[in-house]
């Protein structure tokens, strides 16, 4: 898979127009959006390729179990907790790779990423299907 198509794709579809929508709420511009959002899709892919490798990243395990409890505490139930761990993991990796190299604070990558990911994943799901 392709970083610069999954990225482009991403942007062209429902999802990503949900996606800026959604920071857009957040104060962000649909310009900003659309940079922040790559930044993101990018760093979703090489989540989702190291993955496929077996490794999980620098602080995946805090993101894993922080996902998975806030799930159980909601009553979510144990294996929908789990899919909210994996999601945990990948917000977690999309809030460092904008900090790192979108040069967002960490408050404000993080908030980037809570608001993106959802769709990030949303649409991984149903291209990947």
């Amino acid at each position: 898979m392709d970083a610069q198509q999954l990225i482009s794709e991403f942007l062209a579809s429902d999802h990503g127009a949900q996606a800026v929508q959604a920071l857009g709420q957040q104060g962000i511009s649909g310009d900003d959006a659309q940079q922040l959002l790559s930044q993101a899709t990018e760093a979703a892919h090489a989540h989702v390729e190291e993955q496929q490798q077996g490794l999980m990243g620098e602080h995946a395990g805090k993101s894993f179990f922080a996902g998975m409890a806030a799930g159980l505490v909601r009553g979510d139930g144990f294996f929908k907790s789990l899919m909210e761990g994996g999601e945990g993991i990948m917000s977690g990796r999309v809030a460092e790779s904008l900090a790192a190299r979108a040069g967002l604070d960490p408050s404000m990558a993080s908030t980037v990423a809570a608001a993106a990911t959802p769709y990030i994943v949303a649409f991984l799901k149903q291209r990947l299907a």
